[in-house]
């Protein structure tokens, strides 16, 4: 069976108009709720259970869940302590040493002295 795929000109003109960093703020709110929900379906977990282990209220967890939540880095780490798994993780870079990064810095001034949209290439 196929999908016949339907495109909303107007709802695709009106979701161009959202700024990168809300998308992308929305991208990872939707994210971390996933993680959470998963983490908790994996150790047979409802919300009930999750509110109480973190001493919450059910409609709380529900918000947070709902992928419309702001989770401070406070929250995220309790979250992690009491479901015993990372939600997120931060990746590492240190090739270098830290001094040998100031070569750079001029660099950096420069791009960011530029006109918007043109990206950083660390040269």
């Amino acid at each position: 069976m196929s999908t016949i795929q339907y495109s909303d000109p107007l709802f695709e003109e009106l979701l161009s108009r959202v700024p990168k960093d809300q998308m992308r703020t929305s991208s990872l709110s939707f994210g971390i709720a996933s993680r959470i929900i998963e983490i908790m379906e994996r150790r047979g977990w409802n919300q009930a259970d999750l509110a109480k282990a973190m001493g919450k209220k059910e409609s709380e967890i529900s918000k947070w869940l709902s992928g419309q939540h702001n989770f401070t880095i406070q929250t995220i780490a309790r979250v992690e302590t009491v479901l015993g798994e990372d939600i997120l993780s931060v990746k590492k870079y240190r090739s270098k040493p830290i001094g040998m990064y100031k070569e750079n810095d001029a660099v950096k001034r420069r791009w960011l002295s530029e006109p918007e949209g043109q990206k950083y290439n660390g040269e």
